[in-house]
């Protein structure tokens, strides 16, 4: 495995102190991507810091969810939201070190970590160093939380304790001593550095208070199972539930016009849903199975709940972009056709899309003769039905707009008409 320097902007080919390179791997796709660190065990281990430090950080500097878990038969695995690459994630790394890892004073990795009255400090013991580190990053509150183990570094560092602290420990081994005869003397009698100690008392504690905490995360982890498994299988049965209703739906036909009139194809929500979409088709090089992409979709569609209209207009952004080229409708119109049969889509439903899409993307106004076009050669539309359409006087969003640029287009048709009737007769 390649090795860098501790931080990894260090250059010197000489420098002794080392860490594996930081191994990612992205899964999932759509809402469900995340970035594994493979490594990140390994990591840690070099940097003397739990991985759990490390991970945290990530999460808060990305503003993402991260855990990182120990299960059997998959070892270790730190979990961050979302995709992000090697080269961001070893830049936070760096910047963890600076935090976390290096000497203010030398700048060497060495100092050992520990909390002491809820203040994250650090001693150096290479130079001798002693101070505290940020406690004012997010990751702070953690670390005060979950303190490394023993509480005072790694190498189970010895710290000057309060005068209280000594005093209640004084107490304790000079009772111990009593009990068992070995000393007739107070606790002021008790011989010992008073600044350095650390009794195997204090170590038990902590070991039975870690015992506990297992036992309990165990528990906490088994009904967080049993929590899970019963969602999982509840909201199954909703989405069986909700099939049958979009299905019942579906076979009532498109929307009314009060309701086109209401549509939130505008909203903040119903362009998240159009990015997460977008970057699906994205994934699958832009030509993903017809039933895969018009199953997102429909999943995206029962999960923000929006009406078919809607839906056929976030799969024209989805599939086109910001821009329409005229010649790449009927590479699309397979997946245009989909959603059309599925909801029994009338002729002005389909055209309402088109003309709310002028509407978020002005640029197309020019473009809108070439784009009826190429709905009009991929046969989404006929001739009767644009010329019909267009006679009209609607008042949707964008049909003024939609009916002036498509005049040009409309013109020919209609020439076209007189001609072959001409030809007929």
């Amino acid at each position: 495995m390649a090795m860098l320097n501790i931080p990894s902007s260090n250059t010197d080919p000489s420098y002794r102190y080392k860490m594996p390179r930081l191994v990612t791997k992205v899964e999932g796709r759509g809402n469900g991507i995340k970035t594994c660190i493979v490594n990140m065990t390994d990591v840690a281990r070099a940097l003397k810091r739990p991985p759990t430090y490390t991970t945290k950080f990530f999460g808060c500097e990305l503003g993402a969810q991260s855990t990182f878990t120990t299960k059997e038969g998959e070892g270790d695995r730190a979990i961050v939201n979302g995709a992000h690459d090697t080269s961001t994630c070893q830049k936070l790394l760096d910047k963890f070190i600076d935090l976390y890892v290096l000497c203010d004073n030398c700048h060497l990795p060495e100092i050992d970590l520990y909390v002491k009255k809820g203040v994250i400090q650090g001693a150096c013991k290479a130079c001798g160093w002693r101070g505290d580190l940020d406690n004012v990053h997010k990751l702070a509150t953690f670390i005060q939380k979950n303190p490394p183990d023993g509480g005072v570094g790694f190498e189970g560092e010895k710290v000057k304790l309060d005068k209280k602290e000594r005093q209640r420990l004084r107490a304790e081994k000079q009772k111990g001593k009593d009990d068992e005869g070995g000393s007739e003397g107070s606790g002021e009698n008790v011989k010992g550095d008073d600044d350095e100690i650390e009794t195997e008392k204090v170590k038990k504690e902590k070991k039975e208070k870690k015992e506990k905490k297992e036992k309990k995360e165990k528990k906490e982890k088994k009904e967080k199972k049993e929590k899970k498994e019963k969602k999982e299988k509840k909201d199954k049965k909703k989405v069986e539930e909700d099939e049958d209703s979009t299905v019942e739906a579906d076979s009532k036909g498109p929307a009314s016009d009060s309701e086109v009139e209401e549509l939130c194809y505008d909203s903040e929500e119903t362009q998240d849903v159009i990015k997460t979409l977008s970057e699906f088709v994205a994934s699958e090089g832009g030509d993903p199975p017809v039933a895969d992409f018009f199953e997102e979709l429909r999943m995206q569609q029962l999960a923000k709940v929006f009406n078919h209209n809607v839906r056929f207009y976030v799969a024209i952004e989805a599939l086109f972009g910001k821009t329409i080229n005229g010649k790449e409708i009927p590479g699309k119109a397979k997946y245009l056709a989909k959603v059309i049969q599925n909801a029994s889509m009338s002729p002005k439903d389909i055209l309402w899309g088109f003309e709310v899409y002028l509407v978020n993307n002005p640029t197309n106004e020019k473009k809108y003769p070439v784009i009826l076009k190429g709905l009009y050669d991929s046969d989404v539309v006929t001739e009767e039905q644009l010329l019909e359409h267009y006679k009209g006087n609607l008042g949707t969003p964008g049909f003024a707009v939609a009916q002036k640029s498509a005049k040009p287009f409309l013109d020919w048709l209609e020439e076209a008409s007189e001609d072959s009737a001409s030809d007929e007769d």
